[in-house]
């Protein structure tokens, strides 16, 4: 069964809000007058709800953004870190590979002259 979102079964209220609305406006026994009044009536109420409903969802939409840029960002400065300390633990090895091969060359040296 699909799934339908908040503003899905807000946007779907709304539109079966305003063809009930308009169907029992149409039905009602009142002059002309009265029916488009309260029709315009009907029309600002929803258009102030669809406004409103427009800016509640660009809220949540720049909160989201906002979320997901920040982990992105999280992640991209972890990456970094990882990345430098991982060259710097291999230019370690590096270092203490060139010791270990001077200190062997150093005592090959002394054993040559002491032979």
């Amino acid at each position: 069964m699909a799934r339908i979102s908040k503003s899905e079964a807000v946007g779907l209220f709304l539109t079966g809000a305003a063809v009930g609305a308009a169907v029992a406006l149409l039905y009602a026994p009142k002059t002309g007058e009265q029916a488009r009044r309260e029709i315009r009536k009907f029309s600002k109420r929803t258009v102030n709800r669809l406004d409103d409903l427009q800016e509640d969802i660009r809220d949540q939409v720049t909160t989201w953004v906002d979320d997901i840029s920040g982990s992105v960002k999280d992640g991209i400065n972890a990456g970094k870190k990882f990345s430098s300390e991982s060259y710097e633990q291999v230019m370690d090895v590096f270092d203490n590979a060139k010791k270990a091969v001077e200190d062997g060359k150093n005592r090959l040296q002394r054993m040559i002259k002491t032979a």
